[in-house]
């Protein structure tokens, strides 16, 4: 993001200017500091908000913007989140649709503009790629947001809780002026302002209209804003909340030579897609495997254990082997997982799918790594695991990150230091963790363990598959009435021919997410991988030396995770600790993972707090700001807690 790279390029800065920038700070303050460094801010931030009777708003925002002193942009952008979280319910988002949007600058800017979306905002990106800006501009930016307000039932009121600025605005704010004018007067306002959570109060007065003033908004600053009307001045407004289901319903009336066709469509269409897509899996979407090499094997490695090689990939030069499809793979058990593979690339080759899980995974190998370390955060009177801190540590010699740990181990910390608590990505981290399953996919894809990437092949059929049940349902929903009235008579093909489309496309829907199919060299790492997590699942104490155990017990931890073994191999762990005791050779704790329980630490405890890590770590990186859609006056007001929200930055 734009604003990322703006904290690294100020981090680049001469010692001479940072000296200048801090003593700013302290004369000046943070907004002060950044202009009196010509750094970038918005001056001023006026927007009147007119709240329609139909819940509604329409926005009018006029943005006088300071570019860095002496550098050329194209223009700025605002990102206007039009999707959240409702009510913390799975499955469910509450949307506000954008229209209507325009853009001019009193002040000459280039006032160009194109929407896109971006994650769960909609980015507006004014001006042209092929003129340049600078100095002090002027833009005025209007649209319309509709399903805003709140309905509080309880004392017969509605609210406009809204989230002027959310805490991803990264820009410093010198003054915000806000103006609501309403059907009604407001009888009673609150305004928040400060990190996500703050109960912080800027300035508001009720009426009509109403106003709201904030000064000296500093980067990462939410600005919450909320009024409160009688229900009378609004016509019933619900918030638009979404489960992303599509309706069907019934069809259609015609003659009787298009109502036979239509029949005979509606029941061949299943029974093709059936046909079809059977073949196709038989012969493209079943997983293809060395016909003569034991399993776990490929050609290069076939006079090798079985532990050592299918990780690395066909070896040009090696000879040609026979190859089939399908059959399940025979697993033997192997004593270390498969060479160069790490617990992302197992948890992926597995099922087919980069999950959180195997994301969160390899955060636990790279702190084994030494890349990092995780630190259980104490709370409360009795220690009790609420959170962790991960550390950023000097780089190990001598290892190599893959693009997608690279990814993950900058998206962690996001440049911005070298400690962040894990509760701190909340909200942040979906954009991310998509970023780094795509690299995860075209990181099997470049180890020749799938021909392309899973999910890609998953997407196209199962997306034409909800195409033809949406032409399906939109035939069975409006075909019956609307052929009825060209064709007439008697027509009850329509609704065989939707019924048919629908079942068509459910079948090439669920046969479609099974046509990722491995190549010969990823099903010999499959075969291994499975032989490993037997091995987790079978390995005894006695089995292993004392003098490896320690280094041994975190190398397989984070594979452990993946497979969700975690607690079978703590607890042969823990016998092998005790038997380590009795003959004076205690073990070694770990370093890299910090326990804060009543206790010493032992490896069950030490497996216990990461395997919670990663549970916890999984919700935190898929998560997003989510609205309540309740009341900002009920004592769980806060910056950020109401709906929608922006942030800016130039381009």
């Amino acid at each position: 993001m734009t604003t990322i790279d703006q904290k690294r390029r100020a981090r680049r800065l001469p010692t001479v200017v940072a000296l200048v920038v801090a003593v700013a700070v302290m004369v000046f303050g943070p907004v002060g500091a950044a202009q009196a460094a010509g750094g970038e801010a918005m001056k001023s931030f006026d927007v009147v908000y007119d709240l329609q009777k139909d819940g509604s708003v329409r926005v009018a925002e006029t943005i006088q913007w300071q570019f860095p002193s002496g550098e050329q942009r194209h223009g700025i952008f605002r990102n206007i989140v039009v999707r959240m979280g409702y009510n913390n319910e799975e499955g469910k988002y509450r949307y506000l649709d954008m229209t209507d949007v325009s853009v001019s600058s009193p002040t000459g800017a280039p006032s160009q503009f194109q929407v896109t979306e971006n994650g769960a905002a909609d980015q507006i990106r004014i001006g042209s790629a092929d003129e340049w800006t600078g100095g002090t501009q002027t833009y005025v930016v209007k649209y319309t947001l509709r399903n805003v307000l709140n309905p509080i039932q309880q004392n017969d009121t509605v609210e406009f809780y809204y989230n002027v600025f959310g805490t991803n605005e990264y820009t410093p704010r010198d003054h915000v002026s806000v103006t609501v004018n309403a059907p009604a007067a407001s009888t009673r306002v609150l305004c928040y302002r400060g990190e996500r959570g703050s109960t912080d109060q800027c300035q508001g007065t009720a009426g009509e209209p109403t106003r709201f003033v904030a000064d000296g908004l500093t980067p990462g600053q939410a600005m919450s804003v909320v009024a409160e009307y009688p229900a009378t001045a609004f016509d019933n407004p619900q918030p638009d909340v979404r489960t992303g289901g599509v309706d069907s319903g019934v069809g259609s009336q015609a003659a009787p030579a298009v109502n036979a066709a239509a029949w005979a469509a509606g029941i061949g269409a299943p029974v093709i897609a059936a046909a079809v897509m059977g073949a196709l899996w038989w012969t493209r979407g079943r997983d293809e495997r060395y016909a003569d090499l034991t399993p776990g094997l490929s050609p290069a490695f076939a006079g090798a254990s079985a532990g050592s090689g299918a990780g690395a990939g066909a070896v040009p030069g090696a000879p040609a082997v026979p190859t089939t499809r399908g059959g399940r793979p025979t697993v033997a058990v192997q004593f270390q997982p498969p060479k160069g593979v790490q617990p992302g690339m197992v948890g992926t080759i597995i099922d087919e799918t980069a999950n959180p899980i195997d994301v969160s995974a390899t955060v636990i190998d790279l702190a084994v790594r030494g890349y990092l370390r995780i630190e259980e955060v104490e709370a409360g009177g009795m220690f009790k695991r609420t959170d962790w801190r991960l550390h950023r540590l000097q780089p190990p010699e001598n290892d190599r990150l893959l693009p997608y740990e690279s990814e993950l181990l900058s998206g962690l910390f996001r440049g911005e230091g070298d400690a962040v608590l894990l509760s701190d990505l909340k909200n942040t981290f979906a954009q991310t963790l998509k970023r780094i399953q795509s690299l995860m996919y075209r990181e099997v894809v470049q180890r020749g363990w799938f021909r392309q990437s899973p999910q890609t092949q998953r997407s196209v059929w199962q997306g034409f598959g909800i195409v033809l049940a949406v032409v399906g349902g939109i035939l069975l929903f409006y075909g019956q009435s609307a052929l009825a009235a060209i064709l007439g008579g008697g027509f009850t093909g329509g609704v065989a021919l939707g019924i048919g489309l629908v079942l068509s496309g459910v079948i090439v829907f669920l046969v479609g997410g099974r046509m990722a199919a491995k190549t010969p060299e990823g099903s010999a790492v499959l075969a291994q991988s499975l032989g490993f997590k037997e091995y987790l699942l079978t390995a005894e104490a006695g089995q292993i030396a004392f003098e490896e155990a320690s280094n041994i017990f975190s190398r397989y931890l984070p594979y452990a995770v993946v497979f969700g073994v975690a607690d079978r191999w703590a607890k042969t762990f823990a016998d092998v600790a005790r038997a380590a005791e009795a003959a004076h050779q205690p073990l070694i704790m770990p370093t890299w993972y910090i326990w804060s329980g009543n206790a010493f630490p032992d490896f069950t405890s030490i497996a216990s707090g990461v395997d919670s890590f990663s549970t916890t770590s999984t919700g935190t990186f898929t998560s997003t700001p989510g609205s309540s859609g309740s009341s900002g006056f009920s004592g769980g007001g806060f910056s950020g807690g109401g709906v929608g929200g922006s942030s800016s930055g130039s381009w």
